[in-house]
């Protein structure tokens, strides 16, 4: 040992070490309680269940809006419209739901069954048409749809839409005291339906101006502008009952 090299004999000192289990400790000890996984998408989605009925209309108005405006820049720019028309549709089915099932109400009775076949036949009138058209946009049945549409009975179909936006916004009022933006808020979607029905005679008396700007045609006008008037009521209406305490807002949206 003593006539060996220095790093020699280091190597050794190193190799003939013992050790015991003791010796390894982790570098991070944590009880399990405080390691705590929380996901953005969990939190998010908690956080949209227990938002109140007002501020899912002012999100739903707002769908309306945004949807409506990029229509007009799709139909300006050339492209496809379907996507648009999507988040519109979706953003009017939203208002709707949140009018029609909030507050009381009896879920054995004929209104509520009524008020559901409704709903069931709205859906098919908005998306149906646009889940065609991704499925088979050159085929037989669209064809067939387009021919339809233009003719004067395709207007009986929007009949479900006005009498379940009429009815949804009479629900909605008669929930509780009514303030100027509750109106307004319940206002919206009627507009929007009866300017859905008139975009659909419009175009079925102007044929020849499909690729007018959408933005200059009356029914479009009307249509953002009751999404607008949704869109302020409901967010007036959030943003006043959130300055009320707790205790006065449950049950006044």
């Amino acid at each position: 040992m003593a006539n060996r090299p220095r790093a020699a004999r280091r190597v050794i000192l190193v190799i003939n070490t013992q050790t015991s289990a003791a010796d390894y400790k982790p570098i991070v000890a944590a009880p399990p309680r405080q390691i705590t996984i929380r996901p953005m998408a969990l939190g998010s989605m908690r956080r949209l269940r227990s938002a109140k009925p007002i501020e899912l209309l002012a999100l739903a108005y707002a769908l309306g809006v945004v949807g409506t405006l990029w229509d007009w820049r799709e139909h300006l720019l050339g492209t496809g419209t379907q996507p648009p028309h999507l988040v519109i549709d979706l953003g009017g089915l939203l208002v709707l739901a949140v009018l029609a099932f909030s507050g009381k109400m009896d879920y054995r009775s004929r209104s509520f069954t009524a008020l559901y076949v409704l709903l069931v036949l709205v859906v098919l009138i908005s998306l149906g048409p646009f889940v065609l058209m991704m499925a088979a946009p050159r085929s037989a049945l669209m064809a067939s749809l387009m021919r339809q549409m233009m003719s004067s009975g395709a207007l009986l179909v929007y009949i479900p839409l006005v009498l379940l936006a009429g009815w949804s916004a009479w629900h909605w009022l008669s929930q509780t005291r009514v303030h100027w933006w509750r109106v307004a808020a319940a206002l919206g979607i009627v507009v929007v339906a009866v300017a859905t029905v008139w975009d659909l005679y419009w175009h079925q008396t102007h044929p020849m101006e499909v690729g007018a700007s959408m933005a200059a045609l009356p029914p479009h006008q009307a249509i953002l502008a009751g999404f607008l008037i949704g869109l302020v009521g409901a967010a007036y209406g959030a943003a006043d009952l959130s300055r009320q305490p707790r205790s006065a807002t449950i049950g006044s949206a």
